[in-house]
């Protein structure tokens, strides 16, 4: 009568057919050359497993535990914060994965390399400054140019004599200026206030 197959045996035939072990952590997507020996189940299940080396991977934080099963046959498990993700086998060819970006090869001599997708910066959209008012200030001769951008994002660009003295941007918090005496706030909800200093 046939002994039933162990658990583990059944687990490295779903990770030979494969090329990668599943287990409750997460998964991984992999790539085995279509040309590529696969190792039969009974070739894993009499191969001895010898440790050869921990690797960190190119996310600082997973590990590939490398094993020597045969010749030109080795085994990485690939770990992540005490969880195991998955199984990489290869024999005689290299076997690829990928993990949420993190992509690593395990080579028929066990060496093991590895590379994260780096997510490409989103273009910053470009904001249009509106036009909401012009203001006179407190000294009766300089202007002020005021701006909305966003909700909370005002700028005030500050006019004398038909030049631009200033730009005061209120993005969130107000800010505040100071020109011979003349004193401009400008909050971020948009107003503007001014005064100047008493003659003494």
């Amino acid at each position: 009568m046939r002994a039933p197959r162990t658990l583990r045996t059944a687990l490295i035939a779903a990770g030979v057919t494969t090329a990668l072990g599943v287990s409750a952590a997460g998964a991984f997507a992999a790539h085995t050359p279509a040309t590529a020996n696969v190792p039969t189940m009974a070739q894993h299940a009499k191969a001895k497993r010898v440790y050869v080396k921990t690797v960190k991977l190119a996310d600082q934080v997973s590990r590939a535990k490398v094993y020597k099963t045969g010749e030109n046959r080795y085994e990485a498990e690939i770990w992540a914060k005490d969880a195991k993700y998955g199984t990489l086998y290869t024999q005689g060819m290299p076997t690829n994965a990928q993990h949420n970006g993190l992509h690593f090869t395990l080579r028929p001599n066990g060496q093991v390399s590895s590379w994260v997708e780096r997510a490409e910066p989103k273009p910053e959209q470009a904001v249009e400054r509106v036009l909401i008012g012009t203001s006179t200030l407190a000294d009766g001769s300089t202007t002020a140019k005021i701006f909305r951008l966003t909700a909370d994002h005002y700028e005030a660009d500050v006019f004398a004599d038909g030049k631009r003295l200033d730009t005061l941007v209120a993005d969130g918090r107000a800010a505040y200026g100071e020109n011979n005496g003349l004193h401009v706030a400008l909050h971020p909800d948009g107003k503007l206030a001014s005064w100047v200093d008493e003659a003494r």
